[in-house]
């Protein structure tokens, strides 16, 4: 029964997850021209990954404005091109090709999945020497698998910058278009390790710095194009 409950649960947050995207207006509208299309297949084919279908995603009554890749595709709001230049829009395009090519979404759910199976499991093989400790035991039940999600969301993100930044020999330009994407959606440019823990993509100012050490630009030069007064203002 409790495995059966699993499957209903994992089958539900799905569900929930594209209802709650259909109604913040997310609908894929396969592209075969324009400049996204052009500069996607070109870039595909520099870092050899297979790429079938660009899409457009109207930013919605949702005010969507983000890229996603998985499988042979990649998707891009359509409000791009107001915070995004050409370099800019190589960046966010090598970024998720770099989760398409590694198959960060697939990997993510099977190792998600992997975790929930073995804690299934080991609650039901050892569940006698495990009651003295129950209520500790509970609570890894429903946060090792989270926090686990979570993580592997934020390392995949790290992999995609990378790739990013490998392909465009531009850090600085990647960290101007995560820093318009931020002043865009309105997200918080930095936020302590506990509030990161329970989210999917780095701080702003986390994945700068990595970007910084990757495109071997110095911590001054990091700081400077993040705009360290505007993280200080939303730290305060």
């Amino acid at each position: 029964m409790g495995i059966v409950w699993l499957v209903i649960a994992a089958i539900v947050a799905m569900l929930g997850m594209l209802r709650l995207r259909l109604a913040e207006g997310m609908k894929l509208q396969e592209v075969k021209g324009g400049e996204l299309y052009k500069r996607a297949f070109v870039l595909a084919k520099m870092t050899k990954t297979p790429l079938k279908r660009v899409y457009i995603v109207p930013a919605g009554r949702g005010h969507l404005t983000n890229a996603y890749g998985a499988s042979h595709t990649i998707a891009v709001t359509d409000n791009y091109g107001k915070f995004l230049t050409s370099a800019q829009l190589d960046f966010v395009i090598g970024h998720e090709l770099g989760h398409a090519k590694a198959k960060h979404g697939r990997k993510r759910l099977l190792i998600t999945a992997a975790v929930i199976a073995g804690i299934g499991l080991t609650s039901f093989v050892m569940s006698p020497l495990l009651f003295p400790f129950r209520p500790l035991f509970d609570v890894l039940v429903v946060f090792v698998p989270i926090l686990t999600f979570y993580f592997l969301s934020r390392r995949f993100e790290y992999a995609a910058d990378a790739a990013g930044v490998e392909l465009t020999r531009a850090p600085e330009t990647a960290i101007h278009a995560l820093v318009n994407l931020h002043r865009i959606t309105e997200a918080p440019m930095h936020c302590d390790k506990l509030t990161e823990l329970f989210m999917t993509h780095p701080a702003l100012t986390r994945r700068a710095r990595a970007i910084g050490e990757k495109g071997g630009i110095s911590p001054d030069r990091t700081r400077e194009a993040i705009g360290e007064n505007e993280v200080a203002r939303h730290v305060r």
